[in-house]
Parts: structure tokens; sequence; C-alpha cells
């Protein structure tokens, strides 16, 4: 599930380079450091771990309070007890960023080495 989360937040960062190349030369040609522009991606795939941890987390737990009122034995007690942790939940919620950030680094190392004179030509 890692590994395919981790090539959706890339495969979004890589198109997300190319697609701003142009803009990304401009930055470089006024003087905007590679580390900058590597900065920039890795806050975008961080904050894209973030936001998916938030979501997801915030729907797997409906979604399990929804099971467990919809599933139930004759007397009415849930036939799967669910257990909603929050240690469970901020686990998920560091791996998920840890996971945009790893995603991160191959696009944010491809758009900090873009050449300026080249991306602008060519975008």
């Amino acid at each position: 599930m890692i590994l395919a989360v981790a090539i959706g937040i890339a495969s979004v960062l890589v198109v997300s380079v190319t697609q701003r190349s142009r803009e990304i030369g401009i930055l470089r040609a006024m003087g905007t450091t590679r580390g900058r522009i590597m900065r920039i991606f890795l806050i975008q795939g961080g904050l894209v771990g973030v936001g998916g941890s938030l979501l997801g987390s915030g729907l797997g737990a409906a979604l399990a309070i929804v099971f467990r009122h919809a599933v139930t034995d004759a007397r009415g007690e849930p036939l799967l007890p669910v257990v909603l942790d929050a240690p469970l939940f901020l686990f998920a919620a560091a791996v998920a960023t840890a996971t945009g950030l790893l995603a991160a680094l191959m696009p944010a190392r491809r758009a900090a080495k873009l050449d300026p004179v080249t991306a602008i030509r060519n975008a």
C-alpha cells in the first residue's frame, strides 16, 4: 500500500515538475538556488502526505464507526469490535507524511537540476 501511495505521489510531482519547467527555469534565472527549488517540491510532497493522512484517517474512522454499528448480532452488539486509538492514527499520519517526502525526492532533485536556459527555451 505504501509503495502504491509513493508511486502516486511521485507521478503527480513529476507531472508538476514537467508542467512547471518554464517557471522553474525563470526562478533559477532570477537567482533562486537549487536547494530552495528542491525544498519547494519537498514541501509539496509533505503537504500531500499530511493531507492524505488527514483525509484517510477521517474517512477510515467514519467507515469503522459505520461498520461497527452496521454489523451487529441479535442482541445489538458489534460482531467485530473496532478500536480507534490515537497512536494508530499518529503512526499512520507519520508514515503517510514520510512517504510523501520520500516520494517527492526524485521530482525535487529533477526540478533542482533543471538548466534555466534550457527550461525556458524548451517549455
